[in-house]
């Protein structure tokens, strides 16, 4: 579809302005969703009858889905569900989830560039501001120290420049321990948001190499996201086999093909 003439016109601050609006309205909705969805979540599944994939769906079931992930990602498929069937990792992910409550996190995605708050799927510019920042040593808890657009965020709530301290702890991550830039995300596999956060992350990865550690940290919003939960758990299964970010990867990539299944 055509870009409309007028947006062609607009000059490239206003542009920014503009997405970085939809990115902030897009988290905010979605954080209030999630709890009008949780007191609704009750009486809407109660009785209800059970789930159909689409016709034409990939995978039988969210379990075969989960299996194929596996396969893909190079670790045992039966160890992993069943792992993921028994719950094993429950408390991990409820305690990841506890975790990001503690430090403000409502919606997903949401991201700490060496514990500055950005919730959203900002576009990669934003995050490149606030990455090189850090870098020349001029990171600031001050919003006015940052652009127009992020100063916009800031108002919103969408981005809080005052550094916390959010350790890793046994989260997956990747890259040196002694990066200068540590990111910490908290995130849902079958948020659309968050898959494109991850495309954004993978071009943070690519631009910035050995410069950043990335950690991933689960925050599956259940009462919205029937699989949020036991995508976490799998995951987290698939942790313990050495294959996370292979899982990780294969559940954004194909996220379209098992977000529907029973």
């Amino acid at each position: 579809m055509a870009e409309p003439a007028k947006t062609r016109q607009l000059p490239g601050i206003i542009l920014i302005i503009l997405v970085t609006a939809l990115v902030i309205a897009a988290f905010v909705i979605g954080s209030l969703y999630t709890k009008v969805k949780y007191l609704e979540k009750g009486s809407a599944l109660s009785g209800s009858a059970p789930a159909q994939g689409p016709a034409n769906a990939k995978y039988k079931s969210f379990s075969d889905a989960m299996k194929a992930f596996a396969k893909q990602a190079g670790a045992n498929d039966k160890k992993l569900v069943e792992c993921m069937d028994k719950g094993e990792k429950k408390g991990e992910v409820d305690a990841s989830v506890a975790d990001g409550e503690k430090y403000g996190v409502s919606g997903t995605p949401s991201f700490f560039i060496n514990g500055r708050f950005l919730g959203g799927a900002f576009p990669f510019e934003a995050f490149k501001e606030i990455i090189d920042k850090e870098l020349d040593g001029k990171g600031s808890d001050d919003a006015a120290e940052y652009s127009q657009s992020l100063q916009e965020a800031s108002k919103a709530g969408a981005f809080k420049p005052k550094k916390q301290q959010i350790p890793a702890g046994d989260a997956p991550n990747k890259g040196p321990e002694n990066a200068p830039v540590m990111i910490v995300e908290y995130s849902d596999f079958q948020c659309q948001y968050c898959q494109r956060g991850y495309q954004t992350m993978k071009q943070v990865l690519s631009t910035y190499g050995e410069k950043i550690r990335f950690v991933y940290k689960h925050f599956p919003l259940i009462s919205i996201h029937s699989h949020a939960q036991k995508t976490a758990e799998a995951a987290a299964c698939a942790a313990d086999q050495g294959k996370f970010w292979q899982f990780h990867d294969a559940l954004f990539d194909s996220q379209s093909d098992w977000t529907s299944l029973p």
